[in-house]
């Protein structure tokens, strides 16, 4: 499994036109609207410039969207300053949540996680996030945390490998000029 993380403030270097090209849901919130077109276009340049996929199309089942031909499997997060995709050649999700204060011992006996600290408890969230966008249990996963943010990646191959790549929007969008 291939995870792209970058930071969504670098789509403040695109024209919101390019932004837009890759949202069509209508999404009233800013900023929520800037993670998910940013999202968009992250997948379209890492299937055009890294998998060399320049003809797709995608397909939403519940909500999670799929290349048609099923050619590669993937699965898309945001949170606050940064987006994340992974890609694989099995079923996968992926989930990344800025790590923030919250009242996680109540949060974790409510959801069943055992979680003594905040990073036990957003292991355990982001693996039940990424775990839902997989609609199974996981048979391998991958936890990388880095700043304030918790990122779990899931697969449903218990021999996945897991590769992580971290990506500035010149990289990944240098195909629009």
């Amino acid at each position: 499994m291939d995870i792209f993380i970058t930071n969504i403030n670098d789509s403040k270097k695109l024209d919101k036109s390019v932004l837009n090209e890759f949202q069509d849901k209508k999404i009233h919130n800013t900023k929520k609207q800037i993670q998910h077109s940013f999202s968009y276009l992250m997948l379209d340049r890492i299937l055009k410039d890294v998998y060399k996929i320049t003809e797709y199309e995608l397909v939403f089942i519940n909500k999670k969207p799929y290349l048609k031909n099923r050619e590669k499997y993937i699965s898309l997060s945001h949170s606050e300053d940064y987006a994340a995709i992974c890609f694989s050649d099995n079923e996968c999700g992926i989930d990344i949540e800025k790590m923030t204060e919250r009242n996680f011992k109540k949060i974790s006996e409510r959801k069943n996680f055992v979680a003594e600290t905040a990073e036990d408890f957003y292991k355990n969230w982001t693996l039940y996030e990424a775990e839902y966008k997989l609609a199974c249990e996981a048979k391998s996963h991958k936890h990388i945390q880095f700043k304030d943010y918790m990122l779990t990646a899931v697969s449903d191959n218990i021999n996945e490998e897991f590769i992580i790549y971290i990506q500035v929007l010149e990289d990944i969008s240098k195909s629009q000029k």
